[in-house]
């Protein structure tokens, strides 16, 4: 693999110029680490080009900021039960199974429960077996865990009852299912729905990244386990 000649801490600057953009608050590394020293010969070429092109990316900018805003409303909403009062009045279509709801918060569950650590370490299946590389392990745990439940939230509770409960309270002018509905559509969560669904993402220093046909969407940790995380609890909520 062709590595990364930085200097002088380029790479630390380009991660904080990132996760600036598209990360959340507090997320990635303080101005006071080095990353280039500590990390930089990990990070490949490839790896900071994706970077780079990301942050030039303005049609990617735009669906990614359309994205956080929903979530932002989202989240406003969802901290309430304007939600559960939507869909209260909103029968089970008939023929519907709604233990695929129950199954699918359930599995949600153990998948965020895979990030275990032990005094902040993380604790994988291999520990036993493999003496792996701190960096290795925090990297396989958050987006392993985060994979899981980013293809429960996105792809598996996309179709069936779910999506039925959500069109019928966006046709009848629910504004919170409205919104569920709009996310679900959304060019960011498409694009990354699509990748999930055919495999085509891979890990980098930043986060995952995600290719459909046309597109290629970079994303941090702390955003995605938001996206995922008020996507699961609207669906919580139908389940209620």
């Amino acid at each position: 693999m062709t590595q990364m000649n930085a200097t002088p801490d380029e790479v630390g600057d380009l991660l904080r110029s990132f996760y600036g953009t598209f990360g959340m608050p507090n997320e990635g590394p303080g101005p006071d680490v080095n990353v280039t020293d500590t990390l930089g010969e990990h990070v490949s070429v490839p790896e900071f080009t994706v970077l780079q092109d990301a942050l030039n990316d303005s049609s990617g900018l735009r669906h990614f900021r359309d994205c956080k805003t929903l979530l932002d409303e989202l989240a406003t909403r969802l901290v309430g039960d304007e939600l559960l009062r939507e869909l209260s009045a909103i029968p089970v279509p008939d023929g519907r199974n709604t233990a695929e709801l129950s199954n699918g918060v359930f599995w949600f569950a153990l998948a965020a429960s895979l990030n275990r650590r032990d005094g902040g370490i993380p604790v994988t299946p291999f520990d036993s077996k493999f003496d792996l590389p701190l960096p290795v392990k925090v990297q396989m745990t958050v987006q392993g865990s985060l994979i899981l439940r980013l293809y429960l939230a996105l792809v598996y509770m996309r179709e069936g009852v779910l999506a039925d409960l959500i069109a019928a309270g966006a046709r009848s002018g629910r504004p919170c299912c409205g919104r569920v509905k709009k996310l679900l559509n959304s060019d960011y969560v498409r694009m990354v729905r699509n990748a999930l669904s055919h495999g085509s993402f891979t890990s980098c220093a930043a986060g995952l990244v995600f290719r459909d046909e046309r597109h290629v969407v970079v994303a941090t940790p702390g955003f995605l386990n938001w996206l995922c995380t008020w996507m699961m609890a609207a669906t919580s909520a139908q389940r209620g």
